[in-house]
């Protein structure tokens, strides 16, 4: 592949010469610089008389703020790994992927569709390297004692499984839950479980027209019906006592914990955790498939996308594109999705499939993950949070908790 972009005049500059200092360019990242090495290694021996690449290890928790500091001080990078949200937090200072050094047919053709969340009107503002799917993960033996063969692969069987598989004691208190929804103080993946009902609703919370974000929260049309009421009142029934799918509500532990415990027979979560899973629990006997379907039509689940950007403020343009162009189609591109603990975006690799069974269902996943432009991650996760309390708590009917975080999220849209 870099052979076809170097010789087809896509890739630019990519010329046999000194490095010098216009070739040496500043990467950062969450990746341990001691996993990293030998990828960093591979590149720059692969780059070599082109460009040479020093990688840094940052915090995740604060490589933003870090970004802006340095940046400030004319001292940050010339390139940089991001989740999505950090990429559209951070466009305005990022150099974007021009159509003409690479066509969106290429792009759509390379990568799965739901990467082209990085399109902007000017180019792409990253190029993807990998995406982190929400995927199902199950207790294996709550199924069984509950006389359920398979997990559901539709929300309709998911839904027919929940009384067998909830216990609740004398005084009706959980002692067993089918699955954690309908609060948003002891659900870790709360947020990304309401956008993917959403979004295989038919309506993604946030889109982005290339210059511009726009909520979709509340569909302000007479008798229009609101695929986000629908997400946000399924969601919800798993809370309320009144509903014979109850399954959960704010007093018990955090779901991952109460599935680590072998209480809970359903978690969502992304397909970064299984490690961890994995990891805490090695007599928990659970799988992993696919989240369930609302329909043949919605064929989705929820993905972050992480994706590598060139800064702006490089004085090293020509170099930096060199470096991103082959960290993206290095023939060891998997390794570094690897190394972050992401599935691979490009189509060659997803169909190349994987033996382990559990890495199988990732790269499905990843074919059809999709997101939303989420700019402000922490706040959009706050605006999520009141609508869903507001609306179980009965505050608000769902339609006015909707309502009312329509006009929150679009305030927040217009920073």
């Amino acid at each position: 592949m870099v052979g076809i972009l170097i010789f087809s005049g896509i890739l630019p500059g990519f010329r046999a010469k000194t490095v010098g200092v216009a070739g040496k360019i500043t990467l950062w990242g969450t990746m341990p610089v001691d996993r990293a090495s030998n990828f960093i290694e591979d590149l720059n021996e692969q780059g070599q008389g082109v460009f040479s690449v020093t990688y840094i290890e940052k915090d995740v928790s604060n490589i933003n703020e870090e970004l802006l500091e340095a940046l400030a001080s004319d001292v940050g990078p010339d390139a940089i790994i991001l989740p999505q949200e950090l990429i559209f937090q951070n466009r305005d200072k990022l150099y974007p992927v021009p159509f003409s050094s690479f066509t969106e047919r290429q792009y759509s053709d390379t990568f799965v569709d739901g990467a082209k969340i990085f399109r902007s009107t000017d180019g792409y503002l990253a190029l993807p390297i990998g995406v982190d799917p929400l995927v199902l993960y199950y207790n294996k033996d709550l199924y069984t004692s509950a006389n359920i063969i398979t997990p559901p692969a539709s929300w309709e069987e998911f839904l027919s499984n929940q009384s067998r598989l909830t216990l609740l004691d004398d005084n009706s208190r959980i002692t067993q839950s089918a699955v954690a929804m309908g609060t948003s103080n002891n659900i870790y993946n709360f947020k990304n479980v309401l956008s993917l009902l959403s979004m295989q609703a038919g309506v993604s919370p946030v889109t982005f027209d290339g210059t511009k974000f726009t909520s979709k929260l509340f569909i302000n049309e007479k008798g229009a019906f609101n695929p986000v009421q629908l997400a946000l009142d399924f969601y919800n029934q798993f809370s309320s006592p009144q509903r014979s799918t109850y399954s959960w509500n704010r007093s018990l532990p955090a779901d991952r914990d109460y599935f680590l415990s072998g209480k809970l027979a359903n978690y969502f979560g992304l397909a970064s955790e299984y490690p961890y899973i994995a990891a805490r629990n090695p007599h928990l006997n659970f799988d992993v498939v696919a989240v369930p379907r609302l329909n043949k039509n919605a064929n989705l689940t929820f993905g972050r996308f992480y994706g590598l950007a060139i800064l702006k403020k490089s004085t090293k343009l020509e170099a930096s594109f060199n470096a991103v162009f082959s960290t993206v189609f290095s023939n060891k591109e998997a390794q570094l999705g690897d190394l972050l603990g992401l599935v691979p975006v490009k189509r060659l690799l997803v169909r190349e499939g994987n033996p382990n069974p559990y890495q199988q269902v990732f790269l499905n996943e990843a074919l059809t993950s999709q997101a939303w432009a989420d700019p402000y991650p922490d706040k959009t996760r706050e605006i999520f949070a009141r609508m869903i309390d507001k609306s179980t708590s009965g505050l608000l009917s769902s339609s006015e908790a909707i309502i009312e975080a329509d006009k929150e999220l679009t305030l927040l849209l217009k920073k």
